[in-house]
């Protein structure tokens, strides 16, 4: 896989099933980014309090 957009499938039974690239977590702190110049995904920013991501 050389481009995570580009190269990701569309699933094995679309538009039932799909491949989906998630990019925060439920319960997470932490957002993450596709960054085009690594290329890869890459930690972006994290919440300095009690609030997280639903």
């Amino acid at each position: 896989m050389t481009n995570l957009w580009e190269d990701l499938e569309t699933g094995p039974n679309p538009p039932e099933e799909i491949y989906a690239v998630v990019e925060c977590l439920k319960g997470e702190r932490n957002k993450y980014e596709y960054d085009k110049d690594v290329p890869g995904v890459v930690l972006d920013r994290v919440l300095h309090s009690n609030v997280h991501y639903p």
